[in-house]
């Protein structure tokens, strides 16, 4: 230990009375009447101590927290000042422009501090044994629903009442950070497919929708934000969820040995898109029953026949003669395969073979290119629904020829859903917000034929039901394997009304 002075390195951890740690990160404690100054992850002061550094937990008795985001505790008499994320301030302690202060003990003032709570007694707050993981699900709710690119690490730590610091104590750096995330809700929500034994259905369903609702955001994480991700640990993850597929379909094989090899992997993949569809709706579900009816109905499906993949068929050769849609066309495939902000100007121009700079003769910017390729697809959706309604005999004629256009159109214009449905969040606000505004919008046209087909049917099943047929037939319409087989479409279709428990009749021409 040492006893009097300053230590300008980085690791030591107590320091004497009296004795001084400035601009040093990392100091643990401090003693009495020391100061810590500037010093970045400070954990205790004692009494008398001044610890002007972000990350300080613990300051003894007189001493001052001053400007130190994260302060966990100020002893009796003590004073944190402009501590954002404060959590205790101990009797006749004073808490000033603290936002986030949870306890200031009695006498103590608790000033523009937004949020504190109720003063008591406290003389010494623990660390919670459990931050990592709280930090771990602060970041979920953040990347599901804001996304990854739009989420900071400070908005995560501020979610969790502490101070970036603290934060970087468990992460290295955001992609550290979101690789725990999805980690961590795709095992959470596959677990529920490994306890059953071979052949109990009923048993796998139950408990595979229980893990599934309990997780429900791995649709997004995975789909839009695991793109982020090195590929090494992409890779990785991708491995445990075809694991876990080859699992259930080995459970719907004990289940029903007279399915061949496609159909086993048709549904497999269905249920497991009845869970990734949980993460695209804010129906509020107390009860998983709902959810595994549904991974009953396709784990229980008849669909017609499938041929074979053709994975090797050659692409078209044929191009945009325009530049612009040659661009665009470039650029929405990039966009739903790499994520927009994975892709620049100059990748979406050697696409089409210019350079990227040119791009800006026919698209104002990255962006420009983006809300294009959204509005074009929503065009496209609204031309189908009018073509749809104008011939349709009854509203169940109109639902099954609904569906049978949106399967038309995600398989062969998958790229332009699959940007649709993941990239809108990187639209500038205006955009945005026109562009969920059509989400809602047409998801109503959908609810509303199947409000007149189904009118006991509650609306939170029918938006339950409406989103799982969409998401499995995207899901399927992204998984080449599948995608590429005979006969996929005639499958969905009839997938996709048994979800809607929708007689499925002829094939719409």
């Amino acid at each position: 230990m040492i006893e009097v002075g300053t230590e300008p390195g980085t690791g030591v951890e107590p320091l004497a009375p009296r004795g001084a740690a400035a601009t040093r990160a990392g100091v643990e404690s401090v003693a009495s009447a020391g100061t810590a100054v500037a010093a970045a992850g400070v954990e205790t002061a004692a009494p008398g101590g001044t610890a002007p550094g972000s990350g300080v937990e613990s300051v003894g008795q007189g001493g001052t927290a001053v400007a130190g985001a994260g302060v966990e505790t100020a002893a009796p008499g003590g004073t944190a000042t402009v501590g954002s994320g404060v959590e205790s301030v101990g009797s006749g302690g004073t808490a000033t422009v603290g936002s986030g202060v949870e306890s200031v003990g009695p006498g103590a003032t608790a000033a523009a501090g937004p949020g504190a709570e109720p003063a008591a007694p406290l003389v010494r707050a623990t660390r919670p044994r459990n931050r990592r993981e709280l930090i771990i699900a602060a970041a979920r709710e953040l990347f599901s629903r804001d996304g990854y690119a739009n989420a900071a690490m400070s908005d995560i730590a501020a979610a969790v009442g502490i101070g970036p610091s603290a934060l970087y104590r468990h992460f290295g750096g955001k992609q550290e950070l979101l690789h725990a995330v999805v980690s961590e809700a795709l095992d959470s929500c596959l677990a529920g497919l490994y306890p059953a034994g071979p052949g109990e259905l009923d048993v796998l369903v139950r408990d595979f929708a229980e893990s599934a609702l309990a997780r429900r955001e791995l649709g997004v994480l995975w789909q839009r934000e695991a793109r982020h991700l090195p590929a090494e640990q992409y890779a990785e993850l991708t491995r445990r969820l075809h694991v876990a597929r080859r699992t259930l379909a080995g459970q719907l094989t004990a289940a029903r040995p007279e399915l061949d090899p496609a159909h086993t992997e048709l549904l497999s993949w269905g249920t497991l898109g009845v869970a990734a569809s949980l993460a695209y709706q804010r129906v509020e579900l107390t009860s998983p029953d709902l959810v595994a009816r549904l991974m009953h109905r396709v784990a229980t499906s008849v669909p017609p026949g499938l041929g074979e993949p053709r994975l090797d068929a050659p692409r078209g050769t044929l191009r945009h003669r325009s530049r612009r849609e040659a661009l665009l066309a470039a650029a929405t495939e990039l966009f739903a395969e790499r994520g927009y902000a994975s892709v620049s100007l100059e990748d979406t121009g050697a696409a089409v073979g210019i350079a990227g700079q040119s791009i800006y003769h026919h698209f104002a910017s990255k962006h420009d290119l983006l809300a294009t390729a959204v509005h074009r697809g929503v065009e496209r959706l609204w031309v189908d629904l009018a073509e749809v309604l104008a011939p349709a005999r009854d509203h169940a004629d109109a639902l099954r020829h609904l569906v049978w256009r949106y399967i038309r159109m995600a398989l062969v214009s998958r790229h332009l859903v699959t940007v649709i449905a993941t990239e809108a969040e990187h639209l500038q606000e205006a955009d945005r917000l026109r562009t969920r505004q059509f989400q809602r919008d047409y998801i109503a046209e959908w609810l509303h034929l199947l409000h007149a087909v189904h009118p006991a049917m509650t609306p939170a099943e029918a938006r339950v039901r409406v989103q799982t047929v969409l998401t499995v037939v995207n899901d399927v319409a992204r998984t080449p394997r599948l995608a590429t087989r005979p006969g996929i479409d005639r499958a969905l279709y009839q997938l996709g009304c048994e979800l809607l428990e929708l007689e499925a009749g002829p094939l719409p021409e």
